[in-house]
């Protein structure tokens, strides 16, 4: 039933973290370190009790969103790997309508600020977009160069003409407190910008299963020629849904300026991005499934910080389960692709 409804090969889930998981553990004890004492305190600090499950769901919902972003293009088979450079461009331009717009109430200064973070992701994306729909040049290699366009183009941004002179960092003023969004719980980090990410995502699900938009989405990532000979114009398509992709990608960074740091900081990201695109693949760019792989990860980060306190495991080891996720994927890739040519 759970399987039908999240539409996800499961064990595609299961198998890279359980081995991903294990040579950690190997890891662990060739470095004299209990492996069974370590992973338990990492499950009690994501969800051992309820200030570590509010922790969880902190860490999870911007990558619910930009699991989402990655998704909508991956299932497409398109490669759009600058949901991170749209983050950062979101998130920049989120911040100046938080400073800039004043006297304005919250219930318009909040909506206002995140809509000009989703279009500026949008068209950050739509650059690499109009570039494969129209000239056909590979979106992965203009997007994994925008991203450095974006990330860099900011930095600087922070550092010179925008940086606040009251802060020691690369970082803008605070924004307005009408752009602020409130947290649900006065002791928690958590915000109700989670609530807007379980809403995008669920509204991706429906597209995909209702609407001729996410039937053509299904189309086009199972056989583009095809899509293309039956009459569909994948060209236009897939400038819709790389932009569409950016525009969820400015979000995540709207939100996680709006409700978490208050103000633009120089790569404030952790790699939100990219970890975002290692959740879309353990979901099989399904996005009730990316909601709860990004709890998962969400997990992991905060837990990371319990099992380096209580069990004395550097915190890298996190890094290193990640890592071992991202290659067994990647085994798993290498090998259907080398079947299915070897059956051609």
């Amino acid at each position: 039933m759970i399987k039908k409804l999240l539409n996800f090969n499961i064990l595609k889930f299961i198998v890279p973290v359980f081995l991903a998981f294990l040579v950690g553990s190997v890891i662990l004890i060739i470095s004299n370190i209990n492996p069974i004492e370590a992973f338990y305190n990492l499950f009690l600090g994501a969800f051992g009790d309820k200030r570590a499950i509010l922790s969880t769901l902190y860490y999870a919902s911007p990558l619910i969103l930009t699991g989402t972003a990655t998704a909508i293009a991956f299932k497409s088979n398109l490669y759009f790997m600058g949901v991170e450079g749209a983050l950062y461009v979101g998130a920049f331009c989120s911040t100046l309508v938080g400073i800039y717009f004043q006297s304005l109430p919250s219930f318009i200064h909040i909506p206002f600020a995140l809509l000009v973070g989703m279009g500026s992701g949008a068209l950050f994306a739509f650059i690499p977009g109009v570039l494969k729909g129209i000239l056909d040049i590979n979106e992965m290699v203009t997007s994994i160069m925008m991203n450095y366009v974006a990330i860099l183009g900011t930095t600087y941004l922070v550092s010179f003409p925008f940086k606040s002179k009251e802060a020691g960092f690369a970082a803008t003023r605070m924004i307005q407190e009408s752009a602020v969004i409130p947290r649900i719980f006065q002791n928690s980090m958590l915000h109700y910008g989670f609530f807007v990410s379980l809403i995008f995502a669920f509204l991706l699900y429906w597209v995909f299963k209702k609407t001729t938009f996410g039937y053509d989405i299904e189309s086009m990532g199972k056989n583009v020629n095809f899509s293309e000979s039956s009459g569909m114009q994948t060209s236009k398509k897939a400038i819709y849904i790389i932009t569409f992709s950016g525009a969820l990608g400015g979000l995540a960074g709207a939100l996680e300026i709006l409700g978490t740091y208050r103000r633009f900081i120089a790569s404030f990201s952790t790699g939100l991005g990219w970890d975002g695109l290692t959740i879309s693949l353990l979901s099989s760019h399904n996005p009730l499934g990316v909601i709860f792989s990004s709890i998962f990860f969400g997990g992991l980060y905060s837990g990371g910080a319990k099992m380096e306190i209580m069990a004395d495991v550097p915190r890298t080891i996190i890094s290193v389960i990640q890592g071992l996720i991202i290659f067994f994927l990647a085994v798993d890739f290498t090998v259907k692709r080398f079947k299915k040519i070897k059956s051609r």
